[in-house]
């Protein structure tokens, strides 16, 4: 079988996907990744051939529409903002999405960007199967208020993701039927998941079950909870993250590890945050005052890359600052995490079993937080409200023993990544069979 797997976003979007990638192409199919020109090395290297699809995802993070609008506390200017960042680039992106899925048995897609891919597989007469990293369709026990920090009863869940959907669509519904009209398509008077879900093909939600049970009973066999992904120990150093014995000796991160207490991981991917310097000495402070060590990892945002590296640091730093790293090799490591609570962030440190704070900046990421704030194995705030006096704070609640022996437990029940793919991997497979099934027989 031929597959495309189109993504849109950062690493922590492409990521997953490539894991998917390198399953399916170990079961000898055809597979092409599908990525922002930024990611698309990230995928070569992780050995998933990689075409270019949609815009520098760099670029989008570092403008104004990301970096004010997003951030904005008016919620029809965070509407506005999402709307346009839905259909931004959307025709060159539909265009090329129709050239790299000629021939495909299946559009396999993240959230992102579900638009496009549905027209293209509408148009191509193929499945389109959604890819997942958090909950984003309409249920009753994930609440949409978790920024506030409240659990809704169900009935206000449920609507209040009816009601978010129907927002969504009425603010790009006029674009996305011009966009449907560019390939023929008959506009829609819904929202595109309402079309999505009358399919009947599965979507996949690459997370695992232990943080959201209510969408396990609720959801069933349409949106199988499958569990976390992650890279393969070749595909991460194929993509060059920093594992412990990469620079061993004197200096290295590994020497740095063995000199002192176990450090508090720091980490926030791609996302930039509004101040970094008063970011920075925010964690210096809180960490001082509690006398821990700080491993950040600058990642995409360069968070405090300016203040250390390899070759400056000594093992009696406080505070050791590196690139890229490999969650699994170096995460165990660590006492506990702070991060934006991104989905990969979030597993890498649930499998090793951390104790996390979530510092969000917007997007799925208050739902992370309040999940793990609810399962008792860590605690959140919102990255604008991040000081020394709240941090210090919020170190004490996730370094005590009972939260880490609740993460310890929780990392035993999570499902192994290897299995996690698996699953993935099966029902792509099934959907295939089954659609060319039901063609034949009509």
């Amino acid at each position: 079988m031929r597959f495309v797997i189109a993504v849109n976003g950062s690493r922590g979007d492409v990521q997953p996907a490539v894991a998917l990638a390198a399953e399916l192409l170990g079961r000898g199919h055809e597979v092409t990744l599908a990525t922002p020109p930024d990611l698309v090395e990230f995928g070569s290297g992780a050995g998933i051939p990689t075409e270019v699809y949609g815009a520098s995802t760099r670029d989008l993070l570092g403008s104004d529409l990301v970096r004010e609008d997003m951030r904005s506390k008016n919620p029809r200017t965070r509407l506005r903002a999402v709307s346009a960042m839905s259909v931004r680039d959307g025709r060159a992106m539909q265009q090329r999405l129709l050239e790299l899925v000629d021939g495909a048995d299946a559009l396999i897609a993240s959230s992102a960007g579900q638009e496009r891919a549905h027209n293209v597989s509408a148009v191509l007469g193929i499945p389109h199967i959604p890819l997942h990293y958090c909950p984003i369709r309409r249920n009753s026990s994930v609440s949409l208020l978790a920024h506030l920090g409240v659990d809704a009863p169900a009935a206000v869940n449920d609507l209040s993701w009816r009601v978010a959907e129907r927002a969504l669509w009425l603010a790009t519904r006029s674009a996305e039927n011009t966009l449907r009209s560019d390939l023929g398509l008959s506009p829609l008077a819904r929202p595109y998941a309402e079309l999505i879900s009358r399919t009947g093909v599965p979507e996949i939600q690459a997370y695992d079950p232990a943080l959201f049970g209510g969408l396990t009973t609720q959801w069933g066999r349409r949106r199988p909870l499958v569990g976390f992904f992650t890279l393969a120990a070749p595909q991460r150093a194929g993509v060059g993250d920093a594992g412990l014995d990469d620079e061993p000796g004197p200096g290295s991160l590994a020497d740095w590890l063995d000199a002192g207490d176990a450090p508090v991981y720091v980490g926030f991917g791609s996302m930039l945050p509004a101040d970094p310097d008063a970011l920075a000495d925010a964690f210096r402070t809180a960490a001082r005052r509690l006398g821990i060590r700080l491993l950040v990892s600058g990642g995409w945002s360069g968070f405090m890359s300016s203040e250390s590296d390899s070759g400056a640091s000594t093992s009696a730093d406080a505070v050791r600052v590196v690139g890229h790293v490999d969650h699994d090799t170096v995460l165990p490591r660590c006492r506990a995490a702070v991060h934006h609570g991104g989905a990969g962030s979030v597993a890498a440190g649930l499998r090793a079993g951390l104790p996390t704070l979530v510092t969000w900046v917007g997007a799925d990421q208050p739902i992370w937080g309040r999940a793990l704030s609810t399962a008792r194995v860590g605690a959140t705030l919102p990255m604008a409200r991040v000081t020394a006096e709240s941090l210090t704070a919020a170190f004490d609640r996730i370094l005590d023993a009972d939260t880490h022996r609740r993460s310890a437990d929780l990392r035993r029940r999570l499902i192994p990544p290897a299995e996690a793919v698996r699953s993935a991997s099966d029902i792509v497979e099934e959907t295939v069979a089954t659609q060319a099934t039901r063609r034949r027989a009509g």
